[in-house]
């Protein structure tokens, strides 16, 4: 019994990275397949459609609208969200918990839901329907992560580091700068690229609040009404990659920061 337990928790492991990552390799297999249709058995393999979507101007104007909009939404997020982490570390009580619970209420409201909320609320504000209703819709998503993250960055700080820093002669705004800043730097960029990933294939925003210009997911969903076939397969599967590189750097990133900082 003790080798069958000590057997069973990483063939389970195994089997569950399996579930999770065959139907990728699935995908990048058919963007090499030699033929038009996605089927089973791939005969002849072909880079041609990798070739042909790197040179498709409709999919990289829109791998370029995804990308500015997510990295404006998450700029705008972390200018929203820090402030607010700040003020909920400065309450305490019955107070802080309501404030924490209308904070991420809008991560755990239906996308949907949200998303016709933000039309409606942005036809109010004269915004029209596009790149900057895109933004402020996934702004107003990804505010929520940035704040608790943020804030469980700086409940792990101890009061003696601003204080220490207060003896010394600083003021609030070198504190800020000189002390807490640097302690947040791990969750913040966490928190970009968390952002930055999340409003990239955020489809359901962009397609409520989006306009005649599609963004990546958008324009996926439009040809994927007409059948699949290997090209999408192929610009799926480099944009696969390119996020988790982009995840995995990340999290090297923050583990040396982490690292480097318990050192001290």
């Amino acid at each position: 019994m003790r080798y069958l337990r000590g057997f069973s928790l990483p063939a389970y492991f195994w089997l569950f990275i399996a579930y999770l990552f065959a139907p990728l390799l699935v995908m990048a297999a058919m963007g090499l397949r030699d033929s038009a249709f996605i089927a089973f058995p791939i005969t002849k393999w072909t880079t041609h459609w990798y070739a042909d979507m790197v040179f498709d101007r409709e999919m990289l104007s829109a791998l370029v609208l995804s990308a500015r909009v997510a990295v404006l939404s998450t700029l705008i997020a972390l200018a929203v969200g820090l402030p607010t982490a700040l003020l909920l570390t400065r309450t305490r009580g019955v107070m802080r918990a309501i404030l924490v619970a209308i904070v991420v209420m809008p991560a755990f409201l239906p996308v949907v839901v949200s998303s016709i909320a933000l039309r409606m609320f942005i036809s109010r504000l004269g915004i029209e329907p596009g790149t900057a209703a895109i933004v402020f819709g996934h702004a107003a998503g990804s505010t929520p992560f940035v704040a608790v993250m943020a804030l469980t960055r700086l409940d792990s700080m101890g009061h003696n580091l601003a204080d220490a820093a207060r003896d010394l002669g600083a003021d609030e705004v070198i504190v800020f700068v000189r002390v807490v800043l640097p302690w947040l730097a791990p969750a913040l960029f966490g928190a970009f690229m968390f952002c930055l990933l999340l409003s990239f294939e955020d489809f359901v925003r962009s397609f409520f609040l989006g306009g005649f210009e599609p963004t990546f997911p958008v324009l996926l969903f439009a040809k994927l009404r007409f059948g699949l076939n290997p090209g999408i397969a192929a610009i799926s599967t480099m944009v696969l990659f390119t996020t988790m590189a982009l995840g995995l750097y990340a999290e090297r990133f923050t583990r040396r920061r982490r690292l480097r900082r318990d050192d001290q």
